[in-house]
């Protein structure tokens, strides 16, 4: 891969920020602060944000805070939540381009969409085969259970597990009508 060399003033209080991001090792240097800021301004579309209306592709986008959310999850009957996340997953394949011809019987294409949820924070999801690890997810399992169902078109049950805070699914092999 080629690089450019490029140099940037920032404002004191930017560097200052900077040095306090190494102080604590949560960067290396500033040249990884930019790289990973530039990975998250391209995979998130940041070129396309306006004050009041956020796209990523060609979806708008909300920051809710979880609680909102919660309480609105709340309201709803597993079946109701189930549904929804049916539903989403129907519009997000259906409004989705880079989604139409993707093969979704094959569970290497599952990360497509695994890596697009870890993006919009639904927590960090790792595929082995044709199960799919679950960790830190704040929705119910029956929202992110409907979604992927309907998203690979494949039944999936819940492996129980022993680790607090992790959700293990496993495709079962049945398959789901959209």
């Amino acid at each position: 891969m080629s690089a450019v060399r490029l140099m940037v003033d920032v404002p004191d209080d930017d560097y200052r920020y900077l040095e306090f991001l190494k102080k604590r090792r949560q960067i290396a240097c500033v040249e990884d602060a930019l790289r990973t800021a530039l990975f998250f301004y391209k995979k998130l579309n940041l070129h396309e944000w306006v004050p009041g209306c956020y796209l990523i592709g060609a979806r708008r986008i909300l920051l809710v805070p979880m609680i909102a959310m919660l309480d609105l999850m709340h309201t709803l009957s597993v079946d109701d939540i189930y549904l929804a996340g049916r539903m989403t997953a129907f519009k997000w394949r259906t409004l989705e381009p880079m989604l139409a011809d993707v093969d979704f019987k094959k569970p290497e294409n599952w990360d497509i969409v695994l890596n697009d949820l870890e993006l919009m924070g639904w927590g960090n999801f790792t595929r082995v085969g044709v199960e799919i690890r679950i960790e830190g997810c704040p929705l119910p399992l029956s929202y992110v259970k409907g979604y992927l169902e309907t998203m690979f078109k494949t039944r999936f049950r819940e492996l129980k597990v022993k680790v607090k805070g992790l959700t293990v699914l496993v495709a079962v092999g049945e398959e789901v009508e959209v």
